[in-house]
């Protein structure tokens, strides 16, 4: 049996790059200011969190490219989605370190959700991967 090049993992990748991706556009909290303005806090504002969605989606992206080889996709899709929450964590203690007149938009938990979407897409990986061992096997033995 062949090894088929697209499955269901892909879209998931795709999605959570997109997701890491447009954190560099989006606003991650908002409040207001002494004379009660609205003022937003980007995810760019801040280097470390810039830094860190740049390298999270360029290991979607790494993980996505990464098609022939099945289980180095799995651990890269691991890694990230283990980097994924603790970005997630480090968002949400920042967030608690911010006065409570500030607001999180829903791309702060974008994080979350591409983590969530990298584990799902890890099982179709390894589910796919499975299946083509089983399938090896099955030849070897009729010859």
């Amino acid at each position: 049996m062949k090894k088929t090049r697209f499955h269901l993992q892909y879209p998931l990748m795709i999605a959570a790059g997109l997701l890491m991706l447009s954190t560099l556009a989006c606003e991650m909290c908002y409040g207001l200011d002494e004379e009660g303005l609205r003022e937003s806090i980007r995810f760019t504002d801040r280097s470390q969190f810039m830094i860190f969605s740049f390298v999270t989606f360029s290991l979607t992206v790494v993980a996505a490219a990464s098609s022939k080889k099945r289980l180095l996709q799995a651990r890269i899709c691991l890694l990230d989605s283990i980097m994924l929450l603790f970005y997630q964590i480090w968002i949400a203690v920042w967030f608690f370190r911010l006065h409570q007149a500030y607001t999180f938009t829903v791309a702060a938990i974008f994080p979350l959700i591409a983590a969530i979407l990298l584990g799902v897409a890890i099982s179709f990986i390894l589910r796919d991967e499975a299946r083509f061992m089983a399938s090896n096997a099955a030849a070897l033995h009729k010859h």
